[in-house]
């Protein structure tokens, strides 16, 4: 059984905020840092932190996107995942989840990413696992600029001892990740926000501070 990571962070008071961004929080051993111009295996590595971003946001997809998760609920072995779309005409907000220890070394981390936006699908099957050629590098254009490795056989999470879980309001992903090499690696697709709903969630906001001010 896997312990809630959220809940457990969460009454430890350890959830780190961020204001205004795609990505709204981090808890446990995750960094949350800017767009890398290079997530190469071996180049942007920690034995403590897994580091995650955020890619391309609210972009209109021009063909689908297949996914190996897209439900709540506990991933922790091969068997949990499989073939959802998530089809063409979506606006998606594209993040990326990475842990890459350095010279190959074993690390292990626990942790969880929240959004601001509900969560579509989950992308952890890389090259050359279950003949998918690879899910992660052919979605790799959802990070672009950034350099990606691709052709690395297991890419992606392996389910020796990894788990992630999705929450049931879609907003958080919790995981645990064990690597020696090349480490462990996810994109999450989230929905973009309505055009213009941050400027009315603005506007409002701010009408309700002339109402108070007024009363």
């Amino acid at each position: 059984m896997h312990r809630s990571v959220v809940l457990a962070f969460a009454s430890s008071s350890i959830i780190t905020t961020i204001a205004g961004a795609t990505i709204t929080g981090v808890a446990g051993d995750v960094q949350h840092i800017s767009t890398p111009s290079d997530a190469r295996i071996n180049t942007l590595t920690s034995s403590d932190w897994v580091r995650v971003w955020n890619e391309k946001q609210g972009i209109t997809l021009t063909a689908g996107v297949i996914v190996d998760a897209n439900n709540p609920g506990l991933y922790d072995q091969e068997s949990d995942l499989g073939n959802f779309e998530i089809g063409a005409g979506a606006t998606v907000s594209s993040h990326y989840i990475h842990f890459d220890s350095p010279g190959n070394t074993a690390a292990a981390a626990t942790g969880a990413v929240r959004f601001a936006n509900s969560i579509i699908g989950v992308i952890c099957r890389g090259d050359n696992t279950l003949n998918l050629n690879g899910r992660l590098d052919r979605t790799d254009y959802l990070g672009a600029p950034t350099l990606y490795s691709d052709n690395i056989e297991s890419r992606g999470v392996e389910f020796n001892s990894d788990w992630f879980r999705i929450s049931a309001d879609r907003k958080w992903i919790e995981f645990h990740f064990a690597i020696e090499h090349p480490g462990d690696y996810m994109r999450v697709i989230t929905e973009a926000p309505a055009p213009g709903s941050a400027a009315l969630a603005g506007i409002a906001s701010l009408l309700g501070l002339t109402r108070r001010r007024r009363a």
